[in-house]
């Protein structure tokens, strides 16, 4: 049996490895120059890609698009037909969802916010159509759309506390229906609904101190939140709303207050400060 000296095993060693760092550092140098060629992106599931199985998620998920799909029609439209001028069939929502002469704010919230999650439950609709490729709910979206076309207008939001608050989920539920319930009216409906808005909105977003120091009727004027709009204005760009949207998501960026002081070079913030929620 051969054997070998020590001296003799170390120097192959220290050959042999310093082959595999040049391998390394060769196979390193490739993906270096492949990275510089390809760019590469991150996209998400679609709704359809993703299968739920039997559980909780799955109940709850059924339980949600039954109860949505259930949603009488005149009572979510209604707030924006009485507002329009228009015949208001139904019965109220009732809660911050229907106009209210009982309004109060803090000591009563009733008829708080009048439409507000029209919005959220169009936008729910529209992905549940996206999972199960139900028609009746493809059916109800676009039945909405059309029944919220002729409803916007400008007096929606006189003496309405926080337009920015109750537009940011109108614009997220008529881009979802465009995106995921091929909604013919959804953009155009959008375009109407951005030109309604706009004359009630401030020229920047604004902190709640800003807010305060505003004229307002009441409490309730001070609590709108224009810092959330950035994102789904960003989608309606993306999605093909026009480039308009792109600037508005620019323009009500509050990263004045949130992130450039946390981009400070010259600040320092303990890792147990920074809190994510």
């Amino acid at each position: 049996m051969n054997r070998t000296s020590r001296r003799t095993f170390l120097k192959t060693s220290a050959v042999a490895a310093g082959g595999v760092l040049m391998a390394r550092s060769a196979s390193h140098a490739r993906a270096a120059a492949a990275d510089d060629a390809v760019v590469l992106k991150l996209s998400q599931f679609e709704y359809s890609e993703v299968q739920l199985l039997d559980g909780p998620a799955l109940g709850q998920f059924n339980a949600n698009h039954a109860f949505f799909l259930a949603l009488d029609d005149d009572k979510l439209l209604k707030p924006f037909r009485q507002r329009a001028g228009l015949p208001a069939p139904g019965e109220d929502m009732g809660g911050w969802y229907s106009f209210s002469a009982d309004f109060d704010p803090p000591k009563n919230m009733t008829g708080y916010v009048p439409g507000h999650t029209f919005g959220q439950y169009l936008s729910a609709l529209a992905r549940a159509y996206a999972v199960t490729g139900s028609k009746p709910t493809q059916e109800k979206v676009q039945r909405l759309v059309r029944g919220f076309a002729p409803t916007v207008t400008g007096k929606f939001y006189v003496d309405y506390p926080l337009p920015a608050y109750t537009f940011d989920k109108t614009n997220c539920g008529l881009i979802d229906a465009h995106q995921f319930a091929a909604d013919p009216e959804a953009l155009a409906v959008l375009n109407h609904a951005t030109d309604a808005v706009l004359p009630f909105l401030p020229e920047k977003a604004l902190t709640r101190a800003e807010q305060n120091a505003r004229p307002h009727k009441n409490i309730a004027f001070t609590w709108d939140e224009t810092y959330t709009l950035p994102e789904n204005l960003y989608l309606a760009y993306k999605r093909g709303a026009g480039d308009r949207y792109r600037q508005l998501a620019a323009r009500y960026l509050q990263d004045k207050d949130y992130f450039d002081p946390l981009a400070d070079a010259g600040m320092f913030y303990p890792a147990s400060t920074l809190i994510v929620t």
